[in-house]
């Protein structure tokens, strides 16, 4: 006699996509923490402008559920907006590019008909202001550091991260303990727009100055942020950008320099500083900025060289036929 064994069907539970967990995991994002705090942002900002409230479940629900020509309508108001508050193009298409990644991802999960696609970037104005400080003025800027305390041991790390390795205030704020490796005098970076971080080669000066500041790290130890903020509401915890662009515009400004100084017009400094003393060398400047294309690196040699006041001078000599036109 064969036995028969009926084996009793077990429904196996699928999570339903609704408009809270999807806000919720556009908030987990897998792209970098600044990117998504950008992201995230950029949200807030769109639904105070469309509902004139924050970010919540239901007034994400409510953009979703437009039909696509009404939602590609809202958004263009909001584009335009945009541009009447004179926000810069990177700014615009940052917002521009967090609302289609929110569309995408819900159509994604069946949650919309919406398509954004049509929707344009602003063109970016290509950025030409490539003037740094000195190496006097930088140096004057290490002078105002005082070295016997742990916020003065800190910062001088950071100032030489700054100059001697063009990084971007993101790139050092985001770096965790076990990212430096004193041994091998080499630092991992998640640079720009990137997903996984790279290693770049520290000189002997910024090695020692990090692992200085590593005697007087509130938590010395695998996980921890490797640059923190040593003030009484936040000791300990990851240095934030917005503290590292104070920290350089105090002591440019203890430095006695006029000019505003801002973390990414020391990496500017960096860059023009070494083409400067390499007499151009575009390649090695690509390495050290960790610039994708070397088109952004020929702007920084050119202001460097000033050709186009060269070439304007040129053009007036030619006027005044104080110079013979070359021949081609």
């Amino acid at each position: 006699m064969v036995e028969i064994v009926i084996h009793k069907i077990v429904p196996v539970s699928v999570p339903v996509v609704t408009s809270d967990n999807l806000w919720a995991e556009f908030g987990q994002l897998k792209i970098a923490d600044s990117t998504r705090k950008q992201y995230v942002k950029a949200i807030e900002n769109f639904c105070q402008f469309a509902y004139s409230g924050s970010a919540n479940p239901e007034t994400i629900s409510e953009f979703l559920d437009l039909d696509r020509y009404a939602a590609i309508e809202m958004v263009l108001r909001y584009r335009r907006h945009s541009i009447d508050k004179k926000l810069a193009p990177s700014t615009i298409n940052v917002r521009l590019a967090a609302i289609k990644s929110l569309v995408d991802m819900a159509r994604k999960l069946g949650k919309t008909t919406i398509d954004l696609g049509d929707i344009e970037s602003i063109p970016a104005e290509t950025y030409r202001d490539t003037r740094g400080i000195s190496v006097e003025q930088f140096k004057s800027m290490l002078e105002a550091i005082d070295p016997s305390t742990p916020i003065g041991v800190r910062d001088y790390a950071i100032m030489l991260l700054f100059w001697g390795n063009a990084l971007r205030r993101g790139e050092i704020a985001s770096t965790n303990i076990e990212d430096f490796l004193p041994q091998q005098q080499k630092l991992t970076v998640l640079g720009k727009g990137k997903r996984a971080k790279v290693a770049i080669d520290l000189s002997d000066s910024v090695s020692y100055a990090l692992e200085e500041w590593l005697n007087f790290h509130p938590c010395n130890v695998a996980g921890q942020p490797l640059i923190t903020s040593l003030s009484h509401n936040c000791y300990g915890a990851r240095i934030a950008g917005d503290s590292i662009y104070r920290i350089v515009q105090g002591y440019a400004e203890a430095a006695g320099i006029e000019r505003r100084v801002s973390p990414h017009r020391l990496r500017h400094s960096s860059i023009t500083a070494f083409l400067d003393a390499s007499g151009g060398n575009l390649r090695a400047a690509q390495a050290l900025s960790r610039h994708s294309n070397q088109n952004t690196l020929t702007l920084y040699d050119d202001n460097r060289r000033q050709e186009q006041k060269g070439a304007s001078g040129m053009l007036e000599d030619l006027l005044t036929g104080n110079v013979k036109k070359t021949s081609d």
